[in-house]
């Protein structure tokens, strides 16, 4: 399992030009979150180590991009929409 300290985290987020409310916001999770881990209060989840290492190759923009890509191709509606059947009815 992947483990990094919050100072990697931030290093990381600083090297990407990426702050740390905009990472909360691609995240899903808080501001005040990515805050603590990367102060060193909460221990830094591997999705976010592994998601703060892909931002070193490509924009917050361009992964926010290829996400809804993916979902739009699975049918998977973003967090909060439902998607619809093929008839065009929402479902969830």
């Amino acid at each position: 399992m992947l483990r990094i300290s919050g100072d990697r985290l931030a290093d990381l987020l600083g090297r990407a030009d990426v702050s740390q409310a905009a990472f909360a916001r691609l995240a899903g999770v808080t501001a005040r979150q990515v805050n603590n881990w990367c102060r060193g209060r909460a221990v830094v989840p591997s999705w976010a180590a592994v998601l703060a290492g892909v931002l070193q190759e490509q924009s917050p923009e361009a992964l926010t991009i290829l996400v809804e890509e993916q979902l739009a191709r699975a049918q998977v509606a973003p967090i909060g929409q439902a998607r619809k059947d093929n008839s065009g009815n929402r479902q969830g």
